[in-house]
């Protein structure tokens, strides 16, 4: 144990000599705190995006509240008396959305740097002003540097840097014999220079990522996501040490060891994903086409709005029958009543979701088989696993729209609860009064929990590939020339 302890000591102490590896150090923290910085920004922008979206809310509810006492005019007089309707209340006093940032989302961004951060909320759904998920081209040209980005790409270069000649540069100086008296074997020598290695890059990393989490505008995450998140970073660590053990086992020169670690890391980082892209979307070619979404809304509101009344009216009372008793006769002769604008509206929505889909139908079954092919490439996989920790991942963004998607129908059915009050068995309009302003629907933003199987099935992938490489170089290493 002695020994090992001196190994590890002279290994630290010959690594600490050396300037080179001075310099690429503090450029890895150079390049990590810039990460940390881009990550702050875009968390505080999102941030600052929700403020300022609650406070223009609280404008709209002042001005809202004004209405039911401004009677300065004829004009004034007329919109206080309407100004509790319902439908005065959803256009002058919408519902608001927001995607508040978890706080690992400025270490790994994912998706969530190109997505919009608030929406207004109405009773009903206007697919033309829908969002792509993609806002920003510029960003999308331009990528954004984070901490995922140091974690996935920097910290297996760092790897390869400081371990790809630990052994092959000894043996080219001749000292490889000195070694060996001293550590005992080969082997022994091995593993204590990438243990050294392994403690020295994770405790970098380690420092940086703690940091991070630190700094976060949105505050600290809990501490089972920390802890999940630092045992991710561990593991993909090992990975990398693993993955240069096998190809150092090869028993090749330094030039050699290099060149194939450095191949590997391009083959994992830009080959493989583009090769699961590529299959993904030859399987399911997009067949997303040109089509100016607004043009289609009109016309579409068009033909809803040429139906027939009683068509319309019915679909409605179909649709949504806790209202059925609030149906009079009136509702099917013309297209100028409440039931008729909610049978509109419903169809209107419906007729444009489908065409929304349709547009996607391709890019989506892509996306979901590219999900499945990532699983085995351990960097992508890797990757997967941060964003779902950061809340940063597409499920994410779709269980955000979901949320969304779901507070939308608590407020619709507030509304209609509203516009089709039944009182002494007549249908009448239940005004909003002034104090109950403060009493609508609030959206909550909902964190969904990191699914445990799926992260531990993650990690698990990561670590039987690395067992397998100490396997394999086990295997390997005991050809090697001393």
């Amino acid at each position: 144990m002695k020994d090992k302890i001196m190994l590890l000591l002279y290994e630290w102490k010959h690594i600490a000599r050396q300037s080179a590896v001075w310099i690429l150090f503090f450029f890895f923290f150079v390049i990590a705190g810039y990460a940390i910085y881009s990550g702050n920004v875009l968390t505080k922008n999102k941030l600052s995006a929700i403020e300022e979206a609650k406070k223009e809310s609280v404008k709209d509810y002042h001005n809202t509240l004004q209405a039911f006492t401004d009677t300065a005019s004829v004009e004034k007089k007329q919109q206080a008396e309407n100004a509790g309707n319902p439908y005065v209340i959803d256009y002058r006093y919408p519902r608001i959305a927001f995607d508040q940032p978890y706080p690992l989302t400025g270490l790994a961004s994912g998706i969530k740097d190109i997505t919009p951060v608030t929406e207004k909320v109405n009773y009903y759904t206007d697919y033309a002003a829908i969002d792509r998920e993609m806002i920003n081209p510029s960003i999308l040209f331009e990528g954004r540097l984070d901490l995922l980005y140091v974690n996935l790409y920097l910290i297996p270069l760092l790897i390869i840097v400081l371990a790809y000649n630990v052994i092959s540069s000894e043996k080219e100086k001749g000292i490889s014999n000195l070694l060996i008296v001293q550590g005992g074997s080969l082997k022994k020598v091995l593993f204590g220079k990438l243990l050294t290695r392994l403690i020295i890059i994770f405790l970098a990393a380690f420092m940086v990522n703690v940091l991070g989490m630190l700094l976060s505008p949105s505050g600290f995450p809990s501490v089972k996501d920390a802890f999940l998140w630092i045992f991710l970073l561990f593991s993909y660590c090992v990975l990398w040490i693993s993955l240069c053990f096998v190809i150092i086992a090869l028993d090749g020169n330094s030039a050699f060891n290099l060149f194939t670690c450095i191949a590997l890391w391009v083959f994992l980082m830009f080959l493989l994903p583009l090769a699961i892209n590529k299959t993904a979307q030859m399987q399911h070619p997009s067949d997303l086409k040109l089509l100016d979404l607004e043009e289609k809304d009109r016309q579409i509101s068009d033909e809803v709005w040429a139906m027939k009344p009683k068509m319309v009216v019915d679909s409605f009372y179909r649709n949504f029958p806790r209202y059925a008793p609030a149906y009079i006769p009136s509702d099917t002769i013309d297209n100028q009543n409440d039931a008729f604008f909610a049978g509109y509206y419903y169809i209107k929505q419906n007729r444009m979701k489908a065409v929304i889909d349709s547009l996607w139908e391709g890019d989506q079954k892509a996306n979901q088989t590219a999900y499945r092919l990532i699983r085995y490439n351990p960097v992508q996989s890797t990757e997967h696993l941060f964003t779902l920790l950061a809340r940063t991942s597409r499920a994410d963004y779709h269980g955000y729209k979901q949320d969304v998607k779901d507070f939308q129908y608590e407020w619709q059915t507030y509304f209609y609860d509203r516009v089709f009050s039944m009182k002494d068995r007549t249908r009448t309009i239940a005004k909003f009064t002034p104090e109950e302003l403060k009493k609508l629907p609030t959206f909550t933003i909902k964190h969904h929990n990191v699914s445990i199987s799926e992260f531990i099935s993650g990690t698990v992938f990561l670590w039987m590939i690395s067992l397998g490489c100490w396997i394999g170089g086990l295997v390997l290493i005991r050809k090697f020339k001393q």
